[in-house]
């Protein structure tokens, strides 16, 4: 049979895993690199951009079902994953910062691996199919997890009182206590004021009340809070001539709670919440968080419900300081498992028919009247309004921790990514009440929110928290926008499984030149799934929309100040950050025409600037930076299968 078989890519060379002596029961096959491409930040201009209206009639449909393209690999050799020495391994879900959606693009070798630096993904094979979505892994060196791994072998023992009043003195841990109900209680208000007996901010605990307070919450305490004590007159001099005993700290948190686990109580839960909100460390920065992670996640859930916080307290026999801090309590964990799920791309730990705990109102976080008594503190409206301004970070998020789990639940589950992803309109009609709840969460939010340049003269922590309030909201309309852009790019046929001795027959050479000649060079890439004739149709009106939402988020980390950056940040904010370097290369890669791709290679070259400015500050964003860089530095066209437009702009 007549026929031209295009030319190969030059053949890969194998090589380990990492850079360090990696010794691998099966080789991982990375193809070459090449020298880095420069990149130039391009300014665009910014307006205030709210969520877009969708409301243009519906384009025409085309069908969607995978294609093959004569660029893409003929065979994925079949190769062991768990047989693979000296690397771990993790699913990669379908609401996962690296969207499997945009990876389908990536240019996998003929093993399915894909090489980002210390990053690899493994392409799973066989799929895309039918109903089956992208599936791949993210394989890493077990190297990036010593530093995690050390933090589960304490050096000695470390489980009195005495011990951590030896790590850090009395006067110290009071002072370090009320750094943490200034800088985090307002965040995560987990700890219950009326057990350390402050009635007012600023209020410094008896040192008989830190020496009746469980080790593994004290020990947490102080470690949450050593970051901030530069914020303190005594502590900044003392951590100025000997460096704060924070990792010990957390050792020991992990530590007692494992052996806690067994007898667990509130304060098991609170000391665990504390631990999956620990500093981001230097050597954790740009690593992705490991399986251990999510595993301690539901064992806090675990924990939580075997301490019936999933069930509605108002009506128990209990005192009313115990109930507020239950309640409160489980909507710290409801929260921390409905982000992480999203973030990661994993099923809910939680169940929406597995607990009956009401909303958190004002009164969840008034103070203890006994103890304004007990402390001659009266109960005026000043205190009660402090109290109620303190808690609106907390019941903010929770609001929109409730959006983010319907999101996830209709959006993001396997049966829902299946029946959506190649589905453009069916996704729309999801879509559209999601956006609308995000913008009427937004417009009750409080003025700090709203009005990013507003700065109340007190509570200043309170006031920093809304940066991370507002970029918790925006990153929901991302993963929005990510369930939009599934079903507008039809995917590649997945390559044949090949045992690694086959041997390539005759008749596979003549079906590779048979897929040469029905292929011509504008069908090397995938089309698009949906019909963008129309400058006005439902497509480009959400190409727009998408492209708002990534200068939106771009323009509010690019203001950011200091007080901002070293605040107080959730520790998945950080996987966040990455989210958002993948949204905007999945804009740039599936762009459609020149314009559409000018505009995205903007919002990522302005977006890879704003978090080289803004991680010196905020070591959460070193992820995003990694994630963007390890795509961007080698050019994009040796990752990326990428469309004729994109190559041109790329190339300018």
């Amino acid at each position: 049979m007549a026929g031209t078989v295009p030319p190969k890519p030059p053949s890969p060379v194998t090589r380990p895993v990492a850079t360090s002596n990696l010794q691998a029961t099966e080789d991982l096959v990375v193809d070459q690199e090449d020298p880095p491409v420069a990149h130039q930040a391009v300014d665009i201009p910014f307006f205030e951009l709210d969520t877009v209206r969708i409301s243009a009639d519906a384009g025409g449909t085309r069908p969607h079902t995978p294609s093959a393209f004569k660029e893409r690999h003929t065979h994925q050799t079949i190769q062991t994953l768990d047989g693979l020495a000296g690397v771990s391994y993790q699913v990669n879900g379908a609401s996962a910062e690296s969207d499997p959606w945009l990876l389908r693009h990536c240019k996998f070798n003929d093993r399915g691996f894909l090489s980002f630096h210390q990053v690899h993904f493994r392409n799973a094979g066989g799929v895309p199919f039918d109903e089956k979505i992208p599936c791949h892994f993210l394989v890493s060196s077990d190297q990036l997890y010593e530093s995690s791994k050390a933090q589960l072998l304490p050096p000695d023992p470390l489980n009195t009182h005495e011990q951590l009043n030896h790590i850090v003195p009395p006067e110290c841990g009071q002072r370090l206590i009320v750094l943490f109900m200034k800088f985090i209680f307002p965040t995560l208000p987990i700890i219950s004021r009326s057990h350390f007996g402050l009635a007012a901010a600023g209020t410094v605990p008896d040192q008989d009340i830190l020496q009746r307070t469980p080790l593994c919450l004290l020990a947490a305490i102080y470690a949450s809070a050593q970051p901030f004590a530069k914020f303190d007159d005594y502590l900044c001099l003392i951590d100025a001539y000997a460096p704060p005993p924070t990792d010990l700290l957390w050792r020991m948190v992990l530590d007692l709670l494992l052996r806690d686990i067994h007898t667990a109580r509130l304060s098991t839960l609170q000391a665990g919440i504390l631990y999956l909100h620990r500093p981001i460390s230097a050597t954790e920065s740009a690593v992705a968080d490991s399986a251990f992670t999510w595993s301690l996640v539901g064992m806090l859930v675990g924990v939580a419900m075997s301490l019936g916080l999933q069930l509605d307290c108002r009506l128990m026999g209990l005192p009313l300081w115990e109930k507020r801090i239950r309640r409160r309590l489980w909507w710290a964990i409801y929260a921390e498992d409905k982000w992480r799920c999203l973030l990661i791309g994993r099923p809910s730990y939680i169940g929406s028919d597995d607990w009956d705990a009401t909303d958190l109102s004002d009164d969840d976080f008034v103070m203890s009247e006994c103890l304004r008594l007990a402390l001659q503190q009266p109960a005026s409206s000043s205190h009660s309004s402090h109290d109620v301004l303190t808690a609106q970070p907390f019941q903010q998020l929770i609001q929109l921790s409730r959006i983010a789990d319907e999101l996830q639940r209709s959006l993001f589950t396997l049966k829902a990514s299946q029946r959506l992803s190649p589905d453009f309109h069916a996704t729309l009609e999801i879509a559209r009440p999601l956006l609308q709840k995000l913008k009427e969460w937004y417009a009750h939010s409080p003025v700090s929110v709203r009005q990013p340049d507003h700065q109340p003269t007190t509570l200043d922590s309170i006031y920093c928290q809304s940066n991370c309030l507002r970029f918790a909201c925006i990153l929901l309309e991302v993963f929005v926008f990510r369930a939009l852009l599934r079903p507008m790019v039809r995917s590649a046929a997945p390559p044949p499984l090949l045992e690694e001795n086959f041997e390539t027959t005759e008749f596979t050479n003549q079906f590779n030149d048979l897929l040469a000649q029905l292929f011509d060079a504008e069908e090397i890439e995938p089309s698009m799934a949906i019909d963008m004739s129309d400058e006005n149709g439902m497509g480009n009106a959400v190409l727009r929309a998408a492209d708002n939402c990534a200068a939106k988020v771009i323009r509010l980390v690019m203001r950011m100040t200091t007080s901002d950056l070293s605040s107080f940040w959730y520790r998945w904010s950080r996987v966040g950050f990455a989210t958002v370097s993948n949204f905007l290369l999945l804009l740039l890669v599936q762009a459609p025409t020149k314009d559409h791709a000018l505009r995205a290679k903007s919002l990522v070259d302005l977006w890879r600037q704003t978090l080289r400015n803004q991680s010196t500050g905020c070591p959460a964003m070193n992820l995003g930076l990694v994630r963007l860089d390890g795509s961007l530095w080698p050019g994009l066209a040796r990752n990326y299968y990428l469309p004729k437009q994109v190559k041109e702009v790329l190339e300018e």
